[in-house]
Parts: structure tokens; C-alpha cells; sequence
């Protein structure tokens, strides 16, 4: 933790994040709204008004930081994320730019879409377009998103499933199976930036019918692959899908006795790094 600061607020007890000190070194930050403890690496968010004074104080901080070309929020993402506390309570908005930043949890889904084929199954795996805000060209889930502020997770399903894949909002709402989560704690930013993501994923599944074939949405993905078992396997090996997207292909394996205790000696590991308890705390 040497070289992080817990993110605070004032009132709360519990930590909300972990902001890399190369952040609270580059970043302005308004005393008015925030109280900055070197010794003890705190930065407590202290601004009066509640919720929307909250949500005032850090969404202003990042788009000043946006506008004055910080390397770090040089991406404004235009998408407004919930932030919890350790009860559920919701304390504030932010834009995705700042939630690894400041490394508060948050939600998305993901969804892995196959096909029955005389073959076999196969998967509906898409590439990321090149324009895309992060991990450009990279393969991914055939729909995934984050939850944003007032999205329940099957709304946010269904609707990345049209805009994405072009699937009828009907059928995704007839035929998703959701299959629990994914929980996981990474160390870089989606840039490849020293950060903190801690996310929770909500996994489902999907069997699409061979004419329902899935169709790209330019600027979001440039085209779909049908792979097999093995096709998903060698991709991941070679490191082309997605970091968080790979973690989600693991648990698909361990729900399908893929990946188990006959031919994983590190089952028992893989696991629990795929659930991680998102504990905060001070030392």
C-alpha cells in the first residue's frame, strides 16, 4: 500500500478505494471538497450537500483534471458509475474515467454467447473495435458492459445485446441464463496505467439459433468469430482476449467441468481468485 492513498469520505467510516499516489501527485484537488493527508496517505472527499454535493465535488475534479490534459483522465468516458458504501448505501456518481483512479468497486456484465453447430458448440467471440475506449482489437464477450448509475443488470443485458450484437431485446429477454458473478481485483487502469479495479462481474449465458447470427455495431466491435473450445483456448494462451474477459472465460470452464480437479492442480486457487471479497481497510 506504499504507494497508494485510501480514498475517504467524510462520514463513513469504511475506505472507499485506493488512489495510486502518482494520481493525487497530478491531479488538483480543490480543498473545498477534499482533505489530503500525506502521512497517513488519506484523501477524504469532505464537501457539504449530501449525494448531489458529493457527486458535484469529484465529477468536477475529474473534468478540471480532463480539461487541463492529466494523462490519467485524458479519456472522458461520458458514462456516470454508482459508488456504494460498505452497506449498499449509494453515496455518489462519478464518470468511468476516475472509478480505477480512485479504485471503488464497481458492475458490469458479461455474456457468453455459443451455438450448436454439427461441429459441436461454438462461441460468438467479437473483436473490439479499434476505436474503442479501452482495450482496443481485443477479443472479448460476445455482449459485455458496465452497470451504470439506475441500470439493473439484466436491463443493462438486454440492451447491450442489441447494441452490440444486434440480438432482438425480446429473445435475449426470453432466452439469457444468468450464472452468478466474477469478482476480481486487478492492478493497472484499463490503459495499462498503475491503478485499482475492483469489479464485479454478473455472468450469464446464451444459446443463440444458427440464423440468429450476431451482427457488429461499428465503433463497438469490427467483427464476430465463430471458435471452438479449442480456438477460445489458444487464444487465450496467446494473450489476445481481454484481461477481465479471460477471467470470465476460466469461470465458463469451472461451471462446465472443463477446467476441474483432474487436470487443474491449481483449481482450488483459481477459484477464489475469480471471487474475490472486495474488503477495504486500513493499516
Amino acid at each position: 500500500m506504499s504507494n497508494f492513498y485510501y480514498f475517504l469520505i467524510e462520514g463513513y467510516n469504511a475506505p472507499f478505494g485506493y488512489v495510486p499516489s502518482s494520481v493525487v501527485m497530478a491531479v488538483s484537488w480543490p480543498p473545498s471538497c477534499w482533505d489530503l493527508d500525506h502521512k497517513h496517505r488519506f484523501l477524504k472527499l469532505i464537501c457539504e450537500g449530501g449525494f448531489e454535493g458529493r457527486t458535484r465535488c469529484v465529477m468536477s475534479t475529474l473534468r478540471k483534471g480532463h480539461d487541463e490534459n492529466v494523462a490519467y483522465l485524458r479519456k472522458w468516458a461520458n458514462e456516470t458509475m454508482p459508488v456504494y458504501s460498505a452497506s449498499g448505501e449509494h453515496v455518489l456518481d462519478m464518470d468511468l474515467v476516475g472509478v480505477d483512479l480512485f479504485g471503488v468497486v464497481t458492475y458490469g456484465v458479461h455474456v457468453t454467447a455459443y451455438v450448436m453447430t454439427p461441429e459441436g458448440r461454438k462461441y460468438w467471440v467479437p473483436r473490439r473495435s479499434g476505436l474503442k475506449f479501452s482495450h482496443p482489437g481485443m477479443l472479448d464477450n460476445a455482449v459485455a458492459g458496465n452497470v451504470r448509475t439506475g441500470e439493473r443488470a439484466l436491463d443493462r443485458v438486454i440492451e447491450k445485446a442489441a447494441s452490440e450484437a444486434s440480438i432482438p431485446k425480446e429473445f435475449t429477454r426470453a432466452k439469457i441464463r444468468a450464472c452468478g458473478t466474477v469478482s476480481y481485483q486487478m492492478s493497472m487502469t484499463n490503459f495499462g496505467q498503475l491503478g485499482c479495479q475492483h469489479h464485479v462481474q454478473y455472468v450469464y449465458e446464451m444459446e443463440l439459433p444458427q440464423h440468429l447470427v450476431p451482427v457488429p455495431n461499428p465503433g463497438e466491435t469490427d467483427v464476430f468469430h465463430l471458435m471452438s473450445l479449442d480456438d477460445v483456448r489458444r487464444a487465450l494462451t496467446r494473450g489476445e482476449f481481454k484481461p477481465n474477459t479471460g477471467m470470465t472465460w476460466l469461470a465458463y470452464f469451472v461451471r462446465h467441468g472443463i477446467l476441474n480437479a483432474e487436470n487443474e492442480a491449481d483449481l482450488v486457487e483459481i477459484c477464489a481468485r475469480l471471487h474475490r471479497k472486495h474488503d477495504l481497510f486500513v493499516v
